[in-house]
């Protein structure tokens, strides 16, 4: 149960970081694009964290019954599992930025993004496979 509050923590705050980053770069004059797009990015965010706390505050009963399980080998494998995955398709996002970045001009900022959320999304929805299969 504490890993699902500080789940919901992680994302309200990048939201609201996200959010702030879109507002100062929306201030800034030359950058206007960039800044609408970290501000949609954040509202994505704020709207995912309130939808998945208000999902478990109706299923806490459910949630804290799965929660008091014990942890077990099943999910060490799945955890492993999932990591080998994000890992692999780190390797290849890493190796498609390089090759991309002899003919576009990648900005790092830009490219870290890409790759946490990449990593992050692919996480959570390769846990959510080998949970399933498994």
């Amino acid at each position: 149960m504490n890993n699902l509050k500080n789940k919901f923590t992680e994302l309200y705050l990048c939201a609201l970081a996200l959010l702030i980053m879109g507002l100062f770069e929306m201030a800034n004059v030359t950058e206007g694009f960039s800044g609408i797009t970290l501000l949609l990015v954040g509202v994505g965010f704020l709207a995912l964290a309130i939808t998945s706390h208000v999902k478990y505050k109706k299923n806490r009963k459910q949630m804290d019954r799965e929660m008091s399980k014990e942890y077990d080998e099943r999910d060490d494998l799945i955890e492993g599992k999932a990591s080998q995955f994000t890992m692999r398709l780190l390797m290849l996002v890493t190796l498609l930025m390089m090759f991309l970045s002899n003919w576009y001009a990648i900005p790092t900022n830009t490219a870290l993004f890409l790759i946490i959320v990449c990593c992050a999304s692919t996480n959570l929805l390769a846990q959510k496979y080998y949970n399933h299969v498994l």
